[in-house]
């Protein structure tokens, strides 16, 4: 009698880890089937996508030489030299019309607040900007030199630093002289995009480069 019990309790002990086992291996196999169904919808968005970026591709228009940028007439160069006046050099750099005001003009050694006698520089480059180049983005850029911050190293983190302010100061002048504050980014070189290389006070500067339409 015991015997029978004991065989009977073993019996179920028994029935009911394969039913448990056969559960879980059901359970396991749903959790396989949905997640190959997910990895088939990902596959099909993926093919979607690949199929759209190869159709803009081949209907994207090619490059021609007309789409190539071509230098700015000697002439424009010229007229924008003679309104502006001799304190700001205009020049065609990287495909763009280019205003490099110096240092000498703009800021005292250290200092991002503009001298007097960038007043009228200014003043002649916001009028050009509003009557020769309206409706497009400028791009108000600082530049150093290569003498690593001193005298001011607690006012400014790094020459980048320093590049940034006097570009926003100078961003600031213009806005304030009618050029559109939604048309102006300022930018912050450093010494890291020299004009003359080795002539550090050429290299002091901010430029006004002229961008494409907004």
């Amino acid at each position: 009698m015991k015997f029978r019990k004991a065989f009977l309790i073993l019996s179920l002990v028994a029935t009911s880890m394969a039913t448990s086992c056969t559960t879980r291996y059901q359970d396991m196999l749903s959790d396989r089937d949905d997640q190959i169904r997910s990895l088939n919808g990902d596959l099909a968005r993926l093919r979607g996508e690949n199929d759209e970026l190869q159709r803009r591709l081949t209907s994207a228009p090619r490059p021609s030489d007309a789409s190539t940028p071509r230098p700015a007439p000697s002439s424009l160069i010229n007229e924008l030299q003679r309104d502006i006046g001799g304190d700001a050099e205009v020049s065609y750099r990287r495909g763009r019309i280019s205003i490099g005001v110096n240092n000498r003009v703009t800021f005292s050694s250290g200092s991002t607040s503009l001298k007097k006698s960038s007043s009228q520089v200014l003043r002649n480059v916001a009028s050009v900007l509003r009557s020769q180049f309206a409706g497009r983005r400028f791009y108000i850029e600082g530049h150093t030199d290569t003498d690593p911050i001193s005298v001011t190293k607690d006012k400014f983190k790094s020459n980048r630093d320093l590049s940034m302010q006097r570009a926003d100061s100078v961003a600031m002048s213009l806005i304030k002289l009618g050029v559109p504050e939604a048309s102006i980014v300022t930018v912050g070189y450093g010494e890291y995009d020299p004009i003359a290389p080795g002539q550090k006070a050429s290299n002091r500067r901010v430029e006004i480069v002229v961008g494409d339409m907004l």
